[in-house]
């Protein structure tokens, strides 16, 4: 996981937060590479239709910038089995507008910073692979 980012147990203060109209876009496998393992759900099939009627989606992240603002992660409505490498949607919500265009600044940041680590490793002729 990134320093930047550090995961947030289910907790009361994420709860209310909304979607602001910033999204990434980035693969399950990237996202645990730099956020960690999901706060909640997976991604191989095994939630129930009911849990992904009731939540619509597979995967939520909560996570705490270092400023302390809260933001969440997530996949939205995609109601099916996603692949791991598989490039998705991610929806950011936050409290207000201006956390959730700041966690979508940091967090795309840190998406390159991945990128490029991989890409450099490979340039080293080091074998590096998104899949656990």
């Amino acid at each position: 996981m990134h320093p930047d980012f550090k995961p947030l147990q289910y907790t009361n203060r994420a709860i209310g937060s909304s979607f602001h109209h910033d999204v990434v876009f980035a693969t399950p496998n990237e996202l645990k590479y730099v956020l960690g393992e999901p706060t909640w759900g997976n991604i191989d099939g095994t939630l129930s239709l009911e849990e992904l009627n009731e939540n619509k989606v597979n995967i939520e992240w909560y996570m705490e910038m270092p400023d302390g603002n809260i933001f969440t992660v997530y996949d939205y409505k995609e109601y099916r089995v996603l692949h791991p490498n598989e490039q998705v949607e991610w929806h950011i919500g936050g409290h207000d507008r201006f956390t959730t265009h700041l966690a979508k600044q940091l967090l795309s940041g840190v998406l390159q910073e991945a990128a490029d680590e991989l890409r450099h490793s490979m340039n080293k002729g080091a074998k590096f692979n998104w899949i656990d």
